[in-house]
This record gives structure tokens, sequence and C-alpha cells, in this order.
């Protein structure tokens, strides 16, 4: 957990920052999408459509953001998803929700 966080921070500071209408740097968003949910999830652009679990592609065209950060958060929806409201920091709830966000442009 240690080395993500640390290499969280260093994507954080040398990556180019893309900030989405939220705020949210959506290159960082990307990483943590590929570390922590990728498994489940088909997170790339223009990813197929699928209702279970929804590509990142499906959720950004179909929902609003707040309802992305509350299904985030709240894992009552799926007994599968992690309980990221435990450890999850705004910044990075930001950064996940705008590549999602981002995905909806492509």
């Amino acid at each position: 957990m240690k080395r993500l966080l640390t290499a969280l921070v260093a994507a954080a500071c040398f990556t180019s920052v893309a900030q989405a209408q939220d705020g949210g740097n959506v290159e960082l968003g990307k990483s943590l999408a590929e570390a922590n949910c990728s498994q489940c999830h088909n997170i790339a652009p223009g990813g197929a459509f699928k209702l279970f679990p929804p590509s990142f592609t499906a959720i950004a065209i179909y929902m609003d953001p707040d309802i992305i950060r509350m299904r985030i958060l709240n894992q009552g929806h799926s007994v599968l998803m992690p309980e990221f409201h435990t450890y999850m920091m705004k910044s990075n709830l930001d950064a996940l929700v705008a590549f999602i966000q981002s995905l909806e442009e492509m």
C-alpha cells in the first residue's frame, strides 16, 4: 500500500496535469483506475458497453458525476466493489471521476 501511495504521489508530481471540469487530474485518475478498477471494469476509451460491471465509457455517458462519486464510495450497491470509502482521499476520488468523465468525450 505504501508503495502504491508513493507511486501515485510521484505520478501526480511528474505527469502533465490534465484537468477535467471538476478539477480532477485525469492522468492520476487513469493510474488509479488501472491499479484498482481494471480487474473488473473495462476502462479503455470507447470500451465495449456492458451492464455488470459497466465499462467506464458507459458510466461516463449515462451517469452524473455526483452519482459516480456516490457509487464509488458506497459499496452497498455491489458486494464485489472494494470498500473505497475507508481510504479514498477526495483528490483521488476527484481524479478518478475526472478520468471516467474524460471517456465520454472520446
